[in-house]
C-alpha cells in the first residue's frame, strides 16, 4: 500500500525521520520492524508499518499497565490507585478546562482511552450532574471505573450515545489513524460541543533528545491539530503548551528506564525491595509515608511545571476544540 500521511492524506511529503526507539527492548515483538516518517505539511510524525489492531489490543489490555513495567515499577494496591486523581498533572487540567468551559452545562462526558477515569472523577466531584462514559481496554483499570460510576463503551466504532465533551489525554498519540478517530469523534459529539487533549509536544526539540519513542505511534506539533482542526471543520478556543521542558522530561523518561532496567537486574533491587516492604509493613504506616511524600511534593518548585503554561520549551501541547 502506498504510504500517506494520515492528517493531510499526501504521499510527497513523507521523509523518513528516524529508527524506532524503543522504552523496553522485549516490546519489539509488538512494535516489529517500525520506523519513523514525517509530512513536512503537517509536521505530523507517523510509525509505519503499524502494529496489527490484535497486537495493540494484547498490549494495552495486558502488557501495558503490568507491575513491573515503566512507570508502574513497583505494584500498588487499589487504596494507591485510588489516590491518581489527585497528581498536580489532573489539578492542572481542572484548572484550564473549567476556565474554558462552563461545565454547569455539561451532561455527558466521555473519556476515550480513559484510563484510570481521574480527570472525569474528579470534575464529578464538582459537578455531579455528569455522567461519566469512556472506552478502555486495560483489564488493570476495570475495577476503578466501576467503582467510579464509567460506563466503559469497549466498542468505540459502534457507540449511540452522544456527548457534550471529549477528553483525549495522552490517548491520541497510542492511536493508528488519528483521522478516522477524530471524525468519529465528530459525529459523537453534540452541536456546541468540545473536545479536550494533551499530547507530547514532537517539535525538533523532542526529537534531538528523545531517549525512546514506544509506545507512541503518533507524533504531533500545533502545526498539525491546526491542520486537524480545519479539516474537521472545528474551532479553535484555545490551545496552550504545557508541562516540563523538553530537557526534564528527557531527563525523566531516562531515569524511568534506567530504573526498569536496574529493578530487572537485581532480585535485590530497589523495586523488589519496595514490593516485599508494602507486604509486610503496615497499611497504616505505608499511608503517612505517602502522605509524607506528597508534602514534600506541595512543596517542592518542580510543582510549578504543571501550573505554567508557554514558556516556549513545554513538552507537551493541549488545547480545546468546539464543535458548531
Amino acid at each position: 500500500n502506498l504510504m500517506k500521511c494520515f492528517i493531510c492524506e499526501n504521499d510527497q511529503k513523507l521523509k523518513f525521520l528516524s529508527d524506532y526507539k524503543l522504552e523496553i527492548n522485549e516490546d519489539q515483538k509488538y512494535f516489529e520492524n517500525a520506523k519513523i516518517f514525517r509530512c513536512e505539511d503537517c509536521e505530523f510524525s507517523f510509525v509505519d508499518p503499524m502494529p496489527s489492531e490484535d497486537t495493540l489490543n494484547y498490549f494495552y489490555e495486558k502488557v501495558y499497565r503490568s507491575d513491573g513495567r515503566p512507570p508502574y515499577l513497583v505494584s500498588e494496591n487499589y487504596e494507591d490507585q485510588k489516590k491518581h486523581y489527585l497528581e498536580d498533572k489532573n489539578l492542572s487540567y481542572l484548572i484550564y478546562l473549567t476556565s474554558l468551559i462552563d461545565l454547569k452545562k455539561i451532561k455527558k462526558l466521555y473519556d476515550f482511552g480513559g484510563g484510570d477515569g481521574d480527570l472525569g472523577y474528579a470534575l464529578k466531584k464538582k459537578f455531579s450532574q455528569l455522567q461519566l462514559f469512556c472506552t478502555e481496554h486495560d483489564s488493570h483499570c476495570e475495577r476503578i471505573l466501576k467503582d467510579r460510576g464509567y460506563k466503559n463503551l469497549k466498542n468505540f466504532e459502534n457507540i449511540s450515545e452522544k456527548f457534550d465533551l471529549i477528553v483525549c489525554t495522552h490517548s491520541l498519540e497510542h492511536i493508528t489513524n488519528i483521522n478516522n478517530v477524530f471524525k468519529r469523534m465528530n459525529n459523537l459529539l453534540n452541536p456546541g460541543g468540545y473536545i479536550f487533549f494533551e499530547v507530547p509536544n514532537c517539535t525538533e526539540e523532542y526529537w534531538s533528545g528523545r531517549p525512546y519513542d514506544s509506545p507512541h505511534l503518533h507524533f504531533y506539533t500545533k502545526t498539525s491539530f491546526e491542520k486537524l482542526a480545519k479539516i474537521h471543520k472545528l474551532q479553535f478556543i484555545n490551545f496552550s503548551f504545557s508541562s516540563y521542558s523538553f530537557a526534564k522530561d528527557h531527563i525523566n523518561q531516562k531515569t524511568s528506564q534506567n530504573n526498569y532496567y536496574k529493578m530487572k537486574s537485581s532480585i535485590f533491587s530497589l523495586g523488589n525491595l519496595k514490593r516485599f516492604l508494602k507486604k509486610l509493613l503496615p497499611k497504616k504506616l505505608i499511608s503517612i509515608r505517602q502522605d509524607m511524600l506528597q508534602i514534600r511534593n506541595i512543596r517542592s518548585d518542580e510543582k510549578l511545571n504543571w501550573f505554567i503554561n508557554n514558556t516556549g520549551d513545554n513538552c507537551y501541547i493541549r488545547g480545546v476544540l468546539k464543535k458548531d
